[in-house]
């Protein structure tokens, strides 16, 4: 059941601007569902579990590696480098010279603004979904890269301003302990 046209003609149009959207993430990702074949279903399937942190592992980036799905594979790839960048940033050494995207993300990480930092991270994400898919027009790739994105809006949907920054100043006394001289401002712009 291959009804690229109808999916992906009936999902709404997002935009990286992090501005509320009122949309019911589950109920999109369900009819989406509800229209896509076992096998396509199983691509949103290692999607949803790779934006669950506790699933990447090296046996999730492998086993994604040979799932037969090009955006899957190009995305998860990506998400491993940005994921391995922000680990060198974290630990003040230079990532490594395999990842293409490093000068993006040193300067994205040394953002001293953590919301600001978070947007540009998520529009930096935004963009590789775009680029996975800019010359398919009617496949699974696309209604994967649109679910990618979708998630990043109802990220941003969930956080209003104050919520934000609460959750962003939580984050840093969580990590305090670990790297020193981070700081929190949620005035700062």
């Amino acid at each position: 059941m291959a009804n690229y046209q109808y999916i992906i003609a009936g999902l709404p149009d997002f935009q990286p601007d992090f501005e509320a959207r009122e949309f019911d993430y589950d109920e999109l990702v369900d009819f989406i569902r509800s229209q896509c074949s076992a096998r396509d279903c199983g691509y949103i399937d290692w999607l949803e579990a790779g934006f669950d942190e506790k699933n990447l592992s090296h046996l999730f980036y492998s086993s994604v590696e040979d799932s037969g799905c090009r955006f899957l594979r190009e995305w998860f790839a990506f998400d491993k480098r940005v994921r391995e960048a922000k680990v060198a940033f974290l630990e003040g050494r230079k990532p490594d010279e395999e990842i293409p995207e490093a000068g993006d993300l040193m300067a994205i990480f040394s953002t001293s603004n953590l919301i600001e930092r978070e947007k540009k991270l998520d529009a930096y994400y935004w963009k590789e979904a775009d680029e996975i898919v800019l010359y398919d027009l009617f496949d699974i790739d696309v209604i994967l890269a649109f679910i990618a994105k979708a998630r990043v809006v109802r990220r941003w949907n969930r956080l209003d301003p104050a919520t934000g920054a609460e959750f962003f100043k939580q984050l840093v006394q969580d990590v305090r302990g670990t790297f020193k001289g981070v700081e929190f401002d949620p005035n700062t712009k």
